[in-house]
C-alpha cells in the first residue's frame, strides 16, 4: 500500500467527503477519486458506499480505518530510518573484538563513534579471533579487531598493531631477579596458559616447541585476568599480553622476553563478500584503523552506553 493513499483515505473520513478531502490534501477531487480506486484494487474490496451524497465506510473500510494511524505513522518512520542510512546517520553495525584490545582500547574510539552517530545501533561481540573470523564469513559479523584468520576461509586482514607478550611472575619467583627471560627460562616451571583454541595459546606453544620443549602444566583458564590472579596466588607463572599487565597485580612482577619477538599481530578482518558496505560502516573501519593503533598503550575504562550491546562468544 501506498502512503499517499493512506492518508488520501484518512483524510476522506476524517473530512467526510471526497472534496473537502481534496482541498485538504490540495489535491484534484479526481486525484482522490483515483487513489480510492487504485487501494480498493490493491485490497480486493470496497471501502465507502455512497448514499446519495454522503459516504460511509464499509467493514473493510472501518477496519482499515482503524489501523490507518499506526500503517502511516510506521510508514513514516521506516522512510526516516532509510533516509538516515542512506544519509550515513544510523544503522546496525555488528563488530566483533578479541581481549585486550576490546577493553583496552576499542572503549574509547566506540564512544567516540557513538557520540558523533547518536542514530547507530552497535552489537559489539567479544570472542576468540577463530570464532570472530568464522562469524564474518557467515555474514553474522560486518568485522572484526582480531589475529589473522585461516586463509582457507578467504577473508581479508589488514593489520594495525602487533600485540606483545610478557611473563607474569609471582614477585618473591627466582626468575623474578631477572630483567629479562627467554624461553629456554621456562622449562622447569609450571606455565598456567589460556584455553585451547585462544590464539595466545598457539603461538606460545608454536615458540617453546621451536626451542626444544613445552612447559605446559597442564592447568588453562579463560581469560588473562584469571591468569594473573592465578599467579598473584603462586599456582605458577603466566604468559600473557603485556597490555593486561598494567599495572602488575600485587606481589607480582612482569618480565619481557630478550632476544624473541613474541607478540600477535592484530588487525582489521572483513569479508570480500560485503563489498558495498554502509557509510556508517565504512566510517566506523577508518576510525579504527587510523586510530587504534595509536592506542596500543592506552587503557580505557569498560565500555557503557545505551546504543552499544556487548556480547561474550
Amino acid at each position: 500500500m501506498e502512503l499517499r493513499h493512506l492518508e488520501t483515505f484518512q483524510a476522506i473520513v476524517k473530512e467526510g467527503s471526497f472534496v473537502q478531502a481534496a482541498d485538504k490534501l490540495l489535491y484534484a477531487q479526481s486525484t482522490i477519486t483515483v487513489h480510492m480506486q487504485q487501494l480498493e484494487a490493491e485490497l480486493g474490496t470496497k471501502l465507502f458506499t455512497r448514499r446519495g451524497k454522503s459516504i460511509q465506510l464499509t467493514q473493510a473500510g472501518r477496519s482499515l480505518y482503524e489501523q490507518v494511524d499506526t500503517l502511516i505513522q510506521r510508514s513514516l518512520a521506516l522512510q526516516q530510518a532509510m533516509k538516515d542510512i542512506v544519509a550515513g546517520e544510523t544503522g546496525h553495525i555488528h563488530l566483533g573484538a578479541t581481549e585486550p584490545t576490546a577493553s583496552l582500547r576499542l572503549t574509547p574510539l566506540l564512544v567516540e563513534f557513538c557520540n558523533t552517530y547518536p542514530k547507530l545501533h552497535l552489537t559489539v561481540e567479544v570472542g576468540d579471533s577463530r570464532v570472530i573470523s568464522q562469524r564474518i564469513a557467515s555474514g553474522a559479523l560486518d568485522a572484526g579487531i582480531c589475529a589473522p584468520p585461516d586463509p582457507s576461509m578467504g577473508l581479508s586482514f589488514e593489520p594495525l598493531f602487533a600485540e606483545p607478550l610478557a611473563v607474569v611472575l609471582p614477585e618473591d619467583h627466582p626468575l623474578a631477579q631477572r630483567e629479562h627471560l627467554s624461553p629456554n627460562d621456562l622449562f622447569e616451571q609450571k606455565v598456567l596458559l589460556t584455553d585451547r583454541g585462544c590464539e595466545y595459546r598457539g603461538m606460545i606453544e608454536t615458540v617453546l616447541l621451536s626451542q626444544g620443549g613445552n612447559s605446559f602444566s597442564g592447568i588453562e583458564m579463560g581469560s588473562a585476568e584469571m591468569l594473573k590472579r592465578a599467579v598473584q596466588g603462586k599456582l605458577g607463572i603466566a604468559i600473557v599480553p603485556f597490555a593486561t599487565t598494567c599495572p602488575p597485580l600485587p606481589g607480582t612482577v612482569v618480565r619481557r622476553f630478550d632476544n624473541i619477538d613474541l607478540h600477535l599481530s592484530i588487525g582489521v578482518v572483513t569479508s570480500p563478500e560485503n563489498n558495498s558496505p554502509s557509510h556508517v560502516l565504512n566510517a566506523l573501519l577508518t576510525l579504527l584503523r587510523t586510530r587504534l593503533p595509536a592506542a596500543e598503550s592506552q587503557p580505557a575504562p569498560i565500555l557503557s552506553s545505551a546504543l552499544v550491546e556487548v556480547e561474550n562468544a
